[in-house]
């Protein structure tokens, strides 16, 4: 890459004459940084302190060349990116259905998700191969929990699987989903065998983005679940209480409602009321923080029934 050494004045020119417009530099700043999954935390990482990163989607300020230098090559883009009103951005075709995708899946609200699945599935033919392969997950996932087509939901996601890289975070997300599907059909050989796969290539991921940390987290829960079912209580609260911990060392909400939840349900053959009781209204509690109104409910009749 050629490296540019430009010089900004006060009133945000380069020495090449370039005018770099705020507006034009705070939205592409912003969209590619979220199109890489990266927070505002880890973009600033080795560059700035964070709340420049913020100013800077705002607006706020014009930074000199050498700094928009250094997020350029963070952000894996030309430093005419920026302010270059000719070049278009690639935006991610589906990344609007896959923000309401991921509220849906969250809230295990597979109606919904099977509805904008249908608007949406019209377009396929005109995706990217990577979004083609989302697409697929995400029908596997309606075919499994929303029609019971359980067979037919792990046939496809075994053959998308076939298709990816083991280093694929793609490949990481779908293997994962099978983990959870293998249990629940019973098919404990299978099973097995993905879930040491996922091991070692979850434990590789270096939790740079945010994508790479909820998939971190998403496979530790399904793991939490396992030992749960299989009455392996001591494993499993061991690993809810290192999952919840590594959620609290990233500052992330994500599953982590889910892991009280899942807390609460490993303790109450065994822990004090008050104890359980606190699992069960902290999940409450973030349940209702995230919107997710039916869990929260569900979570207050947990609770009514340990008082009475």
């Amino acid at each position: 890459m050629l490296q540019l050494k430009l010089k900004s004045n006060r009133k945000g020119k380069c020495k090449r004459g370039y005018t770099i417009s705020n507006k034009i530099l705070a939205t592409r700043l912003k969209n590619r940084r979220k199109e890489l999954k990266m927070s505002q935390r880890e973009l600033a990482e080795g560059i700035c302190k964070q709340g420049q990163i913020s100013r800077l989607e705002n607006g706020e300020f014009t930074p000199g060349a050498d700094f928009l230098y250094a997020l350029s090559k963070k952000l894996k883009v030309s430093i005419d990116y920026f302010f270059n009103k000719q070049i278009v951005e690639e935006i991610d075709e589906l990344s609007e259905f896959k923000k309401l995708a991921q509220t849906f899946i969250t809230n295990r609200n597979y109606e919904s998700l099977k509805y904008i699945y249908e608007l949406e599935s019209v377009k396929v033919h005109r995706l990217s191969l990577v979004n083609k392969f989302y697409m697929e997950w995400i029908k596997s996932l309606i075919d499994f929990y929303f029609y019971g087509q359980k067979e037919e939901a792990v046939a496809r996601l075994e053959k998308v699987l076939s298709q990816l890289s083991v280093t694929d975070l793609t490949y990481l997300q779908v293997a994962n989903t099978l983990f959870n599907f293998y249990y629940d059909i019973e098919d404990l050989e299978s099973f097995n065998e993905i879930r040491e796969k996922l091991e070692y290539q979850v434990n590789q991921l270096k939790l740079n983005t945010i994508e790479e940390l909820n998939l971190s987290i998403k496979f530790n829960y399904n793991v939490c679940r396992y030992l749960w079912l299989q009455n392996n209580t001591e494993e499993a609260i061991t690993k809810i209480t290192d999952t919840i911990k590594q959620c609290k060392t990233y500052r992330t909400t994500y599953l982590l409602a889910d892991l009280y939840l899942l807390m609460g349900n490993v303790s109450k053959n065994f822990s004090s009321k008050v104890a359980v009781k606190d699992y069960f209204e902290t999940a409450y509690f973030l349940y209702k923080l995230e919107g997710n109104m039916s869990m929260a409910l569900k979570i207050e009749h947990y609770i009514a029934d340990i008082i009475e």
